[in-house]
């Protein structure tokens, strides 16, 4: 009978996402056209952003490793692993005020509150693809063959934003009861950064230790993008059921959150 509950909730949340697609593509338009409003480089800075940090953190640790990876410039091979690592920490980041952006919304209307994640999600996503072009061309420009492995990048991509989406709906739903989330969730990200191999190669880490990158589930994804666009590998399987059993537990757990907590937000509001 659970199971059978659970699938029909998840239907029918599935089917008023759909009901709400229209005001949802508006609102992530508005939110990703927000970002630039009286800047003068404008949607250019969401190719600026990251290609900055690529330069940077270049000049710092190529310096450590060396001016390439395998055979890999280090540029080319830090954007990969970077470029999904930056959209996931503007849907988290982004996530743990969204609730209280949109409290009109929520106080004031009907509102479905648990999709606003997914407009945290969709401008983030709509920055990446743009990334993701100027990457692919840095790549072809660089001499840089790519295989058909390249075609497994959108299942990375969905595993990103089915791990990001668990994560926000948990951070969205506590941040409008303990504010202290959003200062926590910048101090979280930091640590997280480093500890998952980045911007240094995943062959330093002693091998005793490899077993916990299995369940780092950014690791499955920066790697799976440097797979895919640099060494022509496929999916390894094993690595895959470590990280769907993560995301669909942090799935549950976090819609379970959001469900328990959203009818107190408009008090709180």
């Amino acid at each position: 009978m659970n199971n059978l509950t659970l699938l029909s909730s998840t239907r029918n949340f599935l089917f008023r996402i759909w009901q709400h697609r229209d005001a949802l593509w508006m609102m992530i338009d508005r939110e990703f056209k927000a970002r630039y409003v009286g800047s003068f480089a404008g949607i250019l800075w969401s190719i600026i952003h990251p290609l900055m940090l690529v330069a940077v953190y270049t000049l710092i640790f190529s310096l450590i490793f060396g001016r390439r990876i395998g055979e890999t410039p280090f540029a080319l091979w830090l954007f990969c692993a970077l470029l999904p690592w930056i959209m996931f920490t503007e849907i988290i980041k982004g996530s743990a005020g969204v609730i209280e952006k949109n409290k009109n919304l929520i106080t004031k209307t009907s509102f479905h509150s648990e999709i606003l994640p997914f407009v945290v999600i969709g401008t983030a996503l709509t920055g990446h693809l743009i990334g993701f072009c100027v990457l692919l061309f840095l790549l072809l420009l660089c001499g840089q063959s790519i295989g058909l492995y390249a075609f497994t990048i959108p299942f990375y991509l969905l595993c990103l934003v089915l791990f990001s989406l668990g994560l926000s709906w948990i951070v969205a739903a506590l941040n409008v009861f303990i504010k202290d989330i959003g200062q926590a969730i910048n101090v979280i990200l930091q640590l997280w950064f480093y500890l998952c191999p980045i911007i240094y190669p995943a062959k330093i880490i002693p091998e005793k230790y490899h077993f916990l990158m299995r369940l780092n589930p950014i690791y499955f994804i920066t790697e799976g993008y440097r797979k895919a666009l640099l060494n022509n590998q496929g999916i390894c399987l094993i690595d895959s059921v470590y990280f769907l059993g993560i995301t669909l537990l942090l799935l549950f757990i976090g819609g379970w959150t959001f469900r328990r907590l959203k009818g107190q937000f408009a008090e709180v509001l």
